[in-house]
């Protein structure tokens, strides 16, 4: 979902640049006329998204600044020397793969590059390229801001982790949390003796720690000495550090940016410590089993085959590969006429299941305020259109899997204070129907049983008429549309319970939560130990009582990290199993890389772009349930997509599942390898690796790539999909 909040507070509203610059946008239900008082009522949730992103751009803003100061670069957009094109300048201090993660950066806003100029002379580069926007037109000086943000943060060297930009940067408390050196420390000493194959790596760590340490120490005490030279110095009416009292202010802010810098790098030594120690404890090849006190309460007898459950559809029979079918910006044409067109090819490379956009009548074009729920004409196509791309979907032996937001919905009129609570169309529900926490929208049902939405009314979903009211709409899409899954959006908003009730009552042959919670950061760097992130995945998974699954953000945020960073130690846990909800319970994740939210045109917290072609020969070979991102489907650029279609080809003829057994072979800085059901061993990273030891051929190369490479062995079952 975007168009609200992802956690109590946080920001996660998006629209169209243009309108958060203040432009109009229109939008309608499909191809019905919008009345004048559904234009004010559009207006108003656009007004609550707009505050929103207003607030998250000043964020940027300020992340952007700090960017530049790292990457030292100068970022110049000019619309006047060239009529058919925005010519973009940048200027700085060249770095390693600049030129992959300027094109990168580009090419994620849908942006073509029609030619550019290299130049690098001492270490300094001056690129000049012509750009245009993905209809041939010149990028508008209102987004000049927002590329130039979004290229800094693609070329930003620093030490400190991308975060969800939904989250606004970082939950408060993520920021200010400080893990005590003592603690890492008293590790190191008290196993560093006893440590005989990793001797050297620990040793290298251990020294990597220590003059980290010291870096950090010094920048303190640097401070230190200027809080004491600053003690007289005088604060003006809005806050600033008067000069003439001795004291440089951005001498001040360049140290405190160094510190946290120093001590991003610190937190980034110690998680490798960590993760070596946690190696050395782990014992070799465990399985993703994995005891069932991890996952709270309601486990036992959960785990029947490597972490499966017999309840419940979740992710279907385990063989699922799913597609999501949708980009951020599909809402601009006629969508279903084109997956139409497509359908054959997704069956024929090996999907079952396709996911395809909010189905209903929204306030915004994407389908994520959802007004009436029985109009079915979107700005995707209308109602018949809809019917037909399902009928086709299912003619190619697809499952087709609707998009379901039900944590808010959007009122047809305002009460006689103006709030917009009164509902029409079939479900003509009035305040009742609203959370009670919802004062702007006059609720008086009941408190909210989750995470609050700020931008639409929020379902109260302890109501029995509501309850009702929606399985109905569940079943109308299931019985008469012909959808086969459902997908839950923003799940985090209403408790699991009652998304347990949904399923029971329309039973689907798949069924998918979005529970996006944040990751847990120390000074800006992603912790090694993500356990109490997977873990409340799992605890939502359990509240359903195992009937849905979950999008992993867990793995999703490590693989990124391992990825980006050349930290790949992060891929195996304390354990030795796959770090993310797939280590615990395989049966109910559902993988990714990407998504609308995460990458397209929003990229609230994208995947490298250089590890692509890494990040899905993992998730292709993993258990869990797959799903990729159209956009990455038809990436010609690199042979992405290509490499897509290899890799699931070996996904389906070697029968790897949800519950596959993973065998983790190694896990070091740049390279990790994992044999996957004694069928598969796959291969990401730079580093060198081969599974033929002593020069035997028992395994044989089937897919290669950049930074990737995937073997079967010989003699292996080829296997057929019930």
């Amino acid at each position: 979902m975007r168009g609200g909040m992802h956690a109590a507070g946080s920001p996660r509203a998006s629209l169209p640049s243009s309108f958060a610059q203040g432009k109009r946008a229109n939008f309608s239900c499909g191809p019905t006329r919008t009345s004048f008082a559904h234009q004010q009522q559009q207006h108003h949730h656009l007004h609550q998204l707009n505050k929103k992103t207003k607030r998250r751009t000043r964020v940027f803003a300020q992340a952007a600044e700090s960017s530049a100061e790292r990457t030292a670069l100068l970022i110049e957009f000019d619309n006047d020397s060239d009529a058919g094109a925005t010519i973009v300048s940048i200027e700085g201090e060249n770095q390693s793969d600049l030129l992959v993660s300027v094109t990168g950066a580009f090419s994620a806003l849908d942006l073509t590059v029609l030619d550019a100029m290299i130049k690098t002379e001492e270490g300094r580069v001056m690129d000049v390229f012509r750009v245009t926007t993905g209809q041939g037109e010149q990028i508008e000086e209102v987004d000049w801001s927002s590329v130039r943000q979004h290229v800094l943060s693609a070329c930003s060297n620093s030490s400190r982790s991308s975060k969800p930009a939904i989250y606004g940067v970082a939950a408060e408390s993520e920021e200010t949390k400080q893990r005590p050196m003592s603690v890492a420390n008293s590790i190191v000493e008290a196993e560093l003796s006893n440590i005989e194959n990793t001797a050297t790596e620990l040793e290298a760590a251990a020294k990597d720690m220590q003059q980290s340490a010291a870096d950090l120490v010094k920048i303190e005490q640097e401070l230190a000495s200027t809080k004491m030279a600053a003690s007289a110095v005088a604060v003006d009416g809005e806050g600033n550090m008067n000069a003439e009292y001795g004291v440089d202010a951005q001498q001040v802010m360049a140290q405190l940016s160094a510190r946290a810098e120093a001590a991003a790098i610190l937190e980034r030594r110690m998680a490798a410590m960590e993760a070596l120690l946690s190696a050395r404890r782990s014992p070799e090849g465990l399985s993703v089993t994995g005891p069932s006190s991890q996952r709270g309460g309601g486990a036992e007898g959960r785990f029947l085959v490597s972490g499966g459950t017999g309840t419940g559809p979740a992710a279907g029979s385990g063989y699922e590969i799913i597609l999501q079918a949708f980009n951020w910006e599909s809402c601009k044409q006629n969508w279903y006429k084109v997956l139409v067109e497509q359908a054959s090819e997704f069956a024929e490379a090996g999907f079952t299941a396709l996911w395809l956009p909010p189905p209903t009548d929204s306030v915004s074009p994407q389908g994520y305020l959802p007004r009436d729920l029985y109009c079915l004409d979107s700005q995707y196509g209308n109602e018949a259109e809809l019917r037909e791309l399902v009928k086709v979907i299912q003619s190619k032996g697809l499952k087709a899997v609707a998009d379901i937001v039900i944590n808010h919905r959007c009122a047809h009129y305002q009460d006689d204070q103006g709030r917009w609570n009164k509902f029409g169309g079939r479900l003509a529900w009035d305040n009742r129907a609203i959370c009670s926490n919802n004062k702007q929208f006059g609720g008086t049902g009941n408190l909210d049983s989750g995470d609050d939405y700020e931008a639409a009314p929020n379902i109260d979903h302890t109501q029995e008429f509501v309850q009702k009211d929606l399985l109905g709409w569940l079943n109308y899409l299931k019985k008469s549309i012909g959808f086969n899954g459902w997908r839950f959006d923003y799940v985090k908003g209403y408790g699991g319970k009652f998304t347990r009730q949904y399923i029971d009552g329309s039973v689907p042959e798949l069924a998918i939560g979005e529970f996006w919670d944040s990751c847990d950061y120390t000074d800006g760097v992603l912790d090694y130990n993500q356990d109490k992130h997977r873990q409340r995945t799992v605890d939502w998974c359990d509240q359903t009582g195992g009937t849905s699954a979950a999008f992993d953000f867990t793995t999703k945020g490590i693989l990124q990290e391992a990825v980006g960073r050349n930290e790949r130690w992060r891929l195996v846990d304390a354990e030795g199993r796959p770090p993310g909800v797939v280590g615990i319970w395989p049966s109910r994740a559902v993988t990714f890389i990407e998504n609308h939210d995460t990458g397209s045109t929003l990229g609230h917290w994208p995947f490298p772009y250089h590890g692509l072609h890494e990040g899905y020969a993992y998730i292709l070979t993993h258990p869990g349930t797959p799903c990729v991102f159209y956009d990455h489907y038809f990436q010609a650029d690199n042979g992405l997509g290509d490499a897509i279609k290899k890799l699931l080809k070996i996904r389906k003829q070697f029968g790897i599942h949800s519950r596959s057994k993973v065998k983790v072979m190694q896990a070091v800085a740049e390279c990790y390898a994992a044999n996957v059901d004694d069928k598969v061993t796959v291969k990401i990273g730079p580093g060198d690796f081969t599974p033929n030891a002593d020069g035997k051929s028992e395994w044989v190369l089937c897919c290669s790539g950049p930074s990737f490479a995937v073997w079967h062995k010989q003699g292996a079952m080829v296997f057929s999909n019930p």
